[in-house]
């Protein structure tokens, strides 16, 4: 097994933190404590807390994208598209819904640095967004529908909206409505589809 260098240590240090306990409770002092490390050698691989942040989140998202991918390669050959996406809002739903589950980091660095537009990490919470995006096109893109694109950034609209009302309410009756909102989206979305081509058709 690889060595960890002294750098991911850092990183693996600072997401521990945020994820087990806050981001107010990140500091220079507690990441370097928990990576066993001194204050020094924090500043020979990051110039400041803002930049180690940037830099956890674009650490963790390939994990992310991975589980995504995961999810997606165990389906089941036979699903249509419209079940695919169906399983795979499920299996997210029942992640968020685990009492375990404290919130979506993107999600959360987002909201505390909305005031600071220029936070260097905005622009990797947006590629985080992006890479979801892209997971859900590639899935809406299986089932041919007329507006994959249109539908993709809905889909992203209510999975960012789900994480929010499910790490204020704990509610999974959220989750279940999610569920019934991206049926309706899928059957509609179908309905446009079959429009399109009978216009097509009659061109």
């Amino acid at each position: 097994m690889r060595r960890k260098s002294t750098r991911e240590r850092l990183l693996d240090a600072a997401y521990r933190i945020i994820v087990e306990d806050s981001l107010s409770n990140l500091s220079i002092e507690r990441v370097s404590a928990r990576a066993g490390l001194s204050r020094r050698t924090f500043f020979l691989h990051f110039n400041s807390k803002d930049q180690l942040l940037a830099e956890v989140l674009d650490h963790v998202r390939p994990a992310f994208t991975a589980d995504h991918r995961a999810w997606s390669d165990a389906l089941a050959a036979e699903l249509t598209a419209e079940q695919r996406i169906e399983e795979l809002l499920r299996r997210l739903v029942a992640t968020i819904t685990d009492p375990g589950w404290k919130g979506c980091c993107f999600l959360r660095i987002s909201a505390e640095f909305g005031d600071r537009p220029g936070h260097p990490a905005h622009a990797v919470v947006a590629e985080s967004h992006r890479d979801l995006e892209h997971w859900l096109e590639a899935e809406i893109a299986r089932g041919g529908f007329a507006d994959a694109a249109g539908m993709t950034r809905q889909l992203s609209v209510l999975v960012s909206g789900l994480l929010v009302m499910q790490l204020v309410h704990r509610n999974a009756v959220y989750g279940e409505a999610t569920l019934s909102m991206v049926r309706e989206m899928l059957v509609s979305g179908k309905r446009t589809q079959r429009v399109e081509e009978h216009r097509g058709a009659e061109a």
